[in-house]
């Protein structure tokens, strides 16, 4: 119901292989996280990965003894998110921004940027890791400034 009302389509299921697991106190400790394709119904759909490109992505999770936010995601797996479905130049939407990964990657890969993340906390984190990693200063901007 909440893709259709949306007007998106769920092309498929990712499964990222954090390569170690987490301890949990479940039976069998997590190794993996879904990741979930797929694009605005009726737009034009590319992909520029690879051929021979799988559903299972082995990336090593981040260390723990240098994790900025509890469920922080590895840069690596927005870079290829973003080099396999858009272009140079192309806009990125993160929705929870965390501990700024997608930021990172989008400016890693000459992607244009737009996270949200309500905790004030976390978004000076991503705030600070912008900055560490480009050494330029962040620029607070309104959403009406923003051009379409």
């Amino acid at each position: 119901p909440f893709l259709k009302k949306h007007e998106l389509y769920f092309s498929q299921a990712l499964i990222w292989d954090k390569q170690h697991p987490v301890l949990t106190r479940k039976d069998f400790m997590g190794a993996h996280e879904w990741c979930f394709y797929g694009w605005k119904e009726g737009a034009a759909h590319e992909f520029f990965g690879p051929n021979n490109a799988t559903d299972l992505w082995h990336v090593k999770k981040v260390n723990p003894q240098s994790m900025v936010h509890l469920t922080e995601k590895p840069v690596e797996l927005a870079v290829r998110a973003m080099q396999f479905s858009s272009r140079t130049g192309e806009n990125v939407l993160d929705l929870f921004g965390g501990s700024g990964s997608t930021l990172i990657a989008a400016q890693q890969t000459g992607r244009r940027a737009f996270l949200m993340e309500l905790d004030p906390l976390y978004c000076d984190v991503i705030v600070q890791r912008y900055e560490q990693f480009t050494g330029q200063q962040a620029q607070h901007v309104s959403p009406s400034s923003i051009a379409a």
